[in-house]
């Protein structure tokens, strides 16, 4: 970042201890200024366009509107606009859903301040700043076992993401959570996969799912 430009950053955070330790964070940088505090999406809808701050950090979990969706529809209006998700989740289904809807980086609300202030310097700076654990994840996924040609074409895309989540080790109670099911549908999606591919247990549908 050049020391002689200002960078505009607004926050939206419900939680207003949050929202105010990373206001008095932005405050004190030099080199930063905070141009708005937000505790809605909605409110955040309603003002953001008309600043268009350079960097939006962003929380996902916000009552109303969330995070994740506030980002999609505003990433359409400012093009120019850096959104970091700032939360506590880490799991793969909002990291994804947040990355697709727009957003630049992804740290977790563990991450030390000094770390955040870094994250949105280095966002500014066209890079993409993410926790140490999301980034994993993403590598994780896109290192995920590929299936054998014709496995998954006699199930269903439920079945298949039940199957996926079987391949990668999880449990029944994890693999609902997951997918929001409860453990018993888990149960009988796995029951209907074993069938369909002529298996008697999570081994012999794993090794099929890869092809050994």
């Amino acid at each position: 970042m050049n020391t002689v430009t200002t960078l505009q950053v607004c926050v939206v955070e419900d939680e207003p201890s949050i929202r105010e330790i990373l206001g008095q964070l932005l405050d004190a940088e030099p080199y930063m200024q905070l141009t708005g505090t937000f505790a809605t999406g909605e409110a955040a809808m309603e003002a953001l366009p008309g600043l268009a701050p350079q960097v939006v950090i962003m929380d996902i979990s916000l009552p109303g509107l969330s995070g994740i969706d506030c980002v999609k529809q505003l990433a359409a209006q400012l093009s120019d606009t850096l959104f970091l998700m700032y939360t506590m989740h880490d799991d793969d289904g909002r990291v994804f859903e947040a990355l697709k809807a727009g957003a630049h980086g992804y740290i977790l609300k563990n991450t030390p301040l000094d770390d955040v202030l870094r994250a949105v310097r280095d966002l500014a700076n066209g890079g993409a700043p993410m926790s140490a654990s999301v980034a994993r994840r993403i590598i994780g996924h896109f290192r995920a076992p590929t299936p054998a040609e014709g496995v998954l074409q006699v199930l269903t895309p439920r079945e298949q993401s039940v199957l996926e989540l079987l391949a990668k080790g999880l449990l029944y109670k994890e693999i609902a959570d997951r997918l929001g099911l409860s453990s018993n549908t888990v149960s009988q999606y796995v029951y209907c996969i074993y069938r369909k591919l002529h298996v008697q247990n999570r081994m012999e549908a794993v090794n099929k799912y890869l092809g050994r």
